[in-house]
């Protein structure tokens, strides 16, 4: 869900503003962000024929933006980020001396991650180190200086099984598959 000062966007309605019926997945819409003092910001989705065919909001409603689009799939559970930024960067932080080379890998995967997600800004790679800094979600910088992080040199193989354990320290154990069974008869 977007979010700006006071507003906040949020993700389509499942009705239809104009008429009330439902909205399918990749129906046309318009969407329209008002602004009341007393309610603060809503969002609005009518369906497009709708808005063409003259609908708008209530004339004593600020609108803010306007804008096209079709209802969106919703998100599998699976699409979701399993750990909270805050929490991968504490983990980050906790690893500001690493002890033995598996947490330096770890260190080294989680800063990947955390530029990937756009908490860490990398500044530049030299003789063996990444150098990033933290940022906020506006993209100020938090650290003066940036923050040396030790490229252990993994190879591709290598660099695979550090995020899987990386993804075990973070989501538990990892899911096996059933074991085969395999019967005397050859079958």
């Amino acid at each position: 869900m977007a979010q700006l000062p006071g507003i906040t966007i949020g993700k389509p309605n499942e009705t239809c503003a104009a008429t009330g019926e439902p909205l399918a997945v990749g129906d046309r819409i318009v969407s329209v962000l008002t602004m009341t003092a007393d309610e603060g910001s809503q969002r609005l989705d009518a369906a497009e024929p709708q808005w063409d065919q003259g609908w708008r909001p209530d004339g004593s409603i600020d609108v803010i933006a306007i804008w096209r689009g079709s209802v969106p799939e919703p998100k599998r559970r699976d699409d979701a980020r399993p750990v909270d930024d805050e929490d991968l960067v504490a983990f980050f932080e906790q690893l500001a001396e690493p002890a033995d080379d598996q947490a330096v890998e770890l260190r080294y995967v989680l800063a990947w991650m955390l530029v990937r997600r756009r908490r860490l800004r990398l500044e530049g790679q030299r003789r063996g180190k990444l150098q990033v800094r933290r940022v906020t979600a506006t993209g100020a910088f938090i650290d003066a200086e940036p923050i040396e992080v030790a490229d252990p040199g993994l190879d591709e193989d290598q660099l695979e099984q550090a995020m899987e354990r990386v993804a075990v320290l973070l989501l538990g154990e990892p899911e096996t598959p059933p074991p085969v069974q395999v019967s005397g008869d050859g079958t």
